[in-house]
C-alpha cells in the first residue's frame, strides 16, 4: 500500500518552517509529486552516480522525507512487534537514531501492506507518524532528536487491509484520514500537545488508504478527502464538509490530483474508476460539478501525477495513460512498464517512474510517452522517491539509497553507537 501522507501548502498561512529543497512529506512540499528543483539526476546504476546506501532494519513501504540535512523513514520490526521511526545523516547516510514508539501485534492487512506504510511528515521541528495495531490507531510526535513529546490514540481501527494514509499539516494541526471499515473518522490534533482540534465522521464506513490533499478555492482553504465512497472537501479549520460527489468507487489508495480548477479522484475497488469534479460547489455537487469519468487502465495503488497539461497516469500492471485533464480526452496509453506499486514524481518538465524491479523510466512531461533516461537498481522498489537538493531517495526493501546527479564513491550508511 502506498503511503500518503504530509503536505506543505505555499498559500495557507502554516507555521511549517522547513526549507523550499526540502521533501518534508508524502508528495514533496506541495503534496502533488513535483519538486521544483531543476538538477534532479537522470542517470544511475547500483553502483554509478550512488552517493551512499544505508541499510534500514524490519520491514516497511513508507516513503522517505528530507528535511534539513536530516532523512527520515519508519519501519515495522517483526522480531519484537515494534513500529519505529529512524534518522539519517541526508551528506554521509549514518543512521543518527533509531526510536520505538509502539509494540503491539501489526494485525489483518493486504499482502501487499505492511506494519509502516504510512510516510511521516516533518516541520522541521517535529516528526509525526501514524502507526495501527490490531485494535487502535495511534499518533506520535518525535523531536528531531528522536525522543517521544506526545502519543495519541484518536480511536480504534479495524480494517483486514491494514493502515497506510498519511498525516497533512495545517497550521498548527495535523490531520489524520481514519477511514476504515470499523468507526472511520478524519481527526485533526494540535501538533504542540496533539489534544484534538476536530472530528468529522463519514457517512459510512469504508476503508481508505488515501491522504487528503490541502487546495484553495475562491481564497477558502479546502481538504480534498476521498473515502467511503465518495469524493468531497472539508474545511480544514472546522473538518464541516463543504461540498461532495458521489464515487468513482468505494475504496480509494490513490491520491487525488488538484488542478485546473479541478479535483481528479481515482478509486480502486471494487472497480478501477477515475473522474474529474470542478471545484467551487457547495452541497451534493455530483450532477452540477461533474466534468468527466474514466473506467479504462486507472490507478488502484499508484497516485498519478498532474503536470501542467497533462495527468500522467500508471496503473498497477504498468500501463500508461496520459489523460487531456479539463476534458478527461486520452492523448495516449499502452503497456509500458511492468508492475508498478511506486507513485510517479516530477522535476524539471520530467516524470520519473519506478517499478517493482527498481527498474527507473524518466520521460518528458507531454503527451507521448517520451523516454528520457532509463536506469536500473537491482532492488525491488514498494515506495515513493523523494527529490531533495538535486538528489533522489529512494527507499527499497532492505536499504535507503541516496543517488546523485555526479558519480562519487558509495559509502554504506553505519548506525551510530
Amino acid at each position: 500500500m502506498k503511503p500518503f501522507c504530509y503536505i506543505v501548502f505555499s498559500l495557507l498561512l502554516s507555521t511549517t518552517i522547513a526549507q523550499a529543497d526540502d521533501w518534508p512529506g508524502w508528495r514533496g512540499p506541495r503534496g502533488d509529486g513535483i519538486s521544483l528543483e531543476t538538477g534532479a539526476p537522470l542517470h544511475w546504476s547500483a553502483t554509478e552516480h550512488i552517493v551512499w546506501k544505508a541499510p534500514v532494519p524490519g520491514v516497511g513501504r513508507s516513503s522517505p522525507i528530507v528535511v534539513a540535512d536530516r532523512v527520515f523513514v519508519t519501519t515495522g520490526d517483526l522480531t519484537d512487534n515494534s513500529r519505529r521511526v529512524l534518522a539519517f545523516d541526508r551528506t554521509s547516510g549514518r543512521q543518527l537514531w533509531n526510536t520505538a514508539v509502539h509494540h503491539g501485534p501489526g494485525g489483518k492487512m493486504h499482502r501487499l501492506n505492511t506494519t509502516a506504510s504510512s510516510t511521516p511528515a516533518c516541520d522541521g521541528e517535529r516528526v509525526y507518524a501514524v502507526f495501527v495495531d490490531d485494535k487502535e490507531l495511534r499518533v506520535f510526535a518525535l523531536d528531531l532528536e528522536g525522543h517521544i513529546v506526545w502519543t495519541k490514540t484518536p480511536g480504534t481501527f479495524l480494517s483486514n487491509h491494514g493502515f497506510a494514509a498519511c498525516p497533512v499539516m495545517y497550521g498548527n494541526g495535523v490531520i489524520v484520514n481514519g477511514q476504515q471499515d470499523g468507526e472511520a473518522f478524519l481527526v485533526m490534533l494540535d501538533r504542540r500537545d496533539g489534544h484534538e482540534i476536530w472530528r468529522h465522521k463519514p457517512s459510512v464506513n469504508l476503508r481508505s488508504f488515501s491522504t487528503p490533499v490541502l487546495t484553495q478555492v475562491d481564497g477558502r482553504d479546502q481538504l480534498i478527502v476521498t473515502g467511503s465512497m465518495r469524493t468531497q472537501a472539508l474545511d480544514p479549520a472546522t473538518g464541516e464538509t463543504i461540498w461532495f460527489a458521489e464515487g468513482p468507487s468505494q475504496k480509494f489508495v490513490s491520491t487525488p490530483s488538484v488542478g485546473h480548477g479541478m479535483v481528479f479522484s481515482f478509486g480502486g475497488s471494487p472497480d478501477k474508476h477515475a473522474m474529474a469534479v470542478r471545484l467551487g460547489g457547495r452541497g451534493d455537487v455530483l450532477e452540477s460539478h461533474l466534468a468527466w469519468r474514466n473506467q479504462k487502465s486507472m490507478p488502484y495503488i499508484p497516485s498519478p501525477i498532474l503536470v501542467g497539461d497533462f495527468l500522467h497516469i500508471i496503473n498497477d500492471a504498468g500501463i500508461y495513460t496520459c489523460l487531456e485533464p479539463k476534458s478527461g480526452k486520452v492523448l495516449s496509453s499502452s503497456r509500458k512498464l511492468g508492475p508498478v506499486n511506486s507513485s510517479p514524481v516530477a522535476a524539471a518538465g520530467r516524470i520519473y517512474f519506478f517499478e517493482d524491479s527498481g527498474a527507473c523510466t524518466i520521460i518528458e512531461n507531454s503527451a507521448e510517452f517520451k523516454v528520457v533516461a532509463k536506469n536500473q537498481l537491482d532492488q525491488q522498489v514498494f515506495s515513493t522517491p523523494a527529490i531533495s537538493n538535486g538528489q533522489l531517495f529512494v527507499r527499497t526493501e532492505t536499504e535507503l539509497i541516496c543517488i546523485g546527479s555526479a558519480a562519487v564513491k558509495v559509502t554504506e550508511g553505519k548506525p551510530s553507537p
